[in-house]
């Protein structure tokens, strides 16, 4: 029995893993070649794992992931096997939420002109500036998973009438007067002025927003992508703001990261980009190693792990 740490991390984050398996065993291979040796006797795994590493490990019972997505941690051998996998779920709500609100308004009082116009030392008159009233608007939060839950309770505060779209949540979180599952999303996009992207990727959100989904959508409405880059097609998004079908846009990920240098949405007057940055905070990493030390104690002592995500549908 032991505990592998793979692909490598810090040595202070081994320690304290080592610190919390109670005498458990804890190896740190530095390659993938020594990761299939020690999986031999493996029962527990801190990273990622490959198929290779999966069926040299005929023991391994848990999986902790080091992110919230799952899309390059799972694969077809690790569904199908017992492996309970683990992830990083609820330590980014309060620093994504922020950001989310930070592009959401910052879209409402016309910033993203405003800022370049600063650059250019350009003076805008009040007839100039296109404001938006958070009072007056719709908002349409796609994902109410701890983010999406986080943003809508901030936002409600702002005035904004809410929308959520899930395709599990029982109950409407904090501040969503309404909730719909995705098959209604077509239909409810033509009553939102802003949409937010809060979901991860699953086989059923990658390329969701394409030019006829965008086409459903209010004239003029914000659209807003802090979940993942592969949900929203960047030609189709791009389109969009050029006919005015999109009205503005707030994008924190990507179809194809980094953003190319050419890419016309860094030029557009409308655009905020920001470069994967919205779970940033102060204390990240040490909730990271937080939830992977507890999951630890855990599961030593055979107490039921925290934030089990559901493979099928890779969160």
């Amino acid at each position: 029995m032991g505990i592998v740490i793979w692909p490598p991390v810090e040595e202070t984050w081994v320690e304290a893993i080592r610190a919390a398996s109670g005498g458990l065993p804890v190896a740190a291979p530095a390659d993938e070649v020594a990761a299939r040796d020690e999986a031999v006797d493996a029962t527990g795994w801190i990273g990622r794992l490959t198929p290779a590493l999966l069926a040299a490990a005929p023991g391994l019972r848990w999986l902790q992931a080091t992110s919230i997505s799952l899309e390059r941690v799972v694969f077809p051998e690790l569904a199908a096997s017992n492996v309970t996998l683990t992830n990083m779920r609820n330590i980014y709500n309060d620093h994504i939420a922020n950001h989310v609100l930070a592009m959401l308004l910052a879209l409402c009082r016309d910033m993203p002109r405003l800022m370049r116009r600063q650059a250019s030392a350009t003076w805008m008159s009040e007839p100039e500036v296109a404001i938006r009233d958070p009072g007056e608007m719709t908002l349409l939060i796609l994902g109410l998973g701890g983010i999406g839950a986080e943003v809508a309770r901030r936002a409600a505060v702002f005035g904004f009438s809410i929308i959520g779209v899930d395709p599990q949540i029982p109950t409407a979180p904090e501040g969503v007067r309404e909730l719909a599952r995705p098959d209604r999303l077509p239909d409810l996009l033509g009553s939102a002025d802003a949409v937010i992207v809060c979901a991860p990727h699953t086989p059923e959100t990658e390329g969701m927003f394409d030019d006829a989904l965008f086409a459903r959508m209010k004239r003029g409405a914000l659209f807003i992508n802090i979940g993942r880059g592969v949900i929203v097609r960047l030609d189709a998004l791009v389109r969009a703001l050029h006919t005015g079908r999109v009205g503005g846009a707030g994008l924190d990920v990507f179809e194809t990261e980094p953003l190319p240098a050419g890419h016309p949405l860094w030029a557009m007057e409308n655009v905020i980009v920001t470069p994967h940055s919205a779970g940033y905070g102060p204390h990240t990493a040490n909730r990271r190693l937080a939830v992977i030390t507890d999951n630890v104690r855990r599961f030593v002592a055979g107490e039921p792990l925290h934030n089990i995500a559901d493979i099928s549908r890779w969160y």
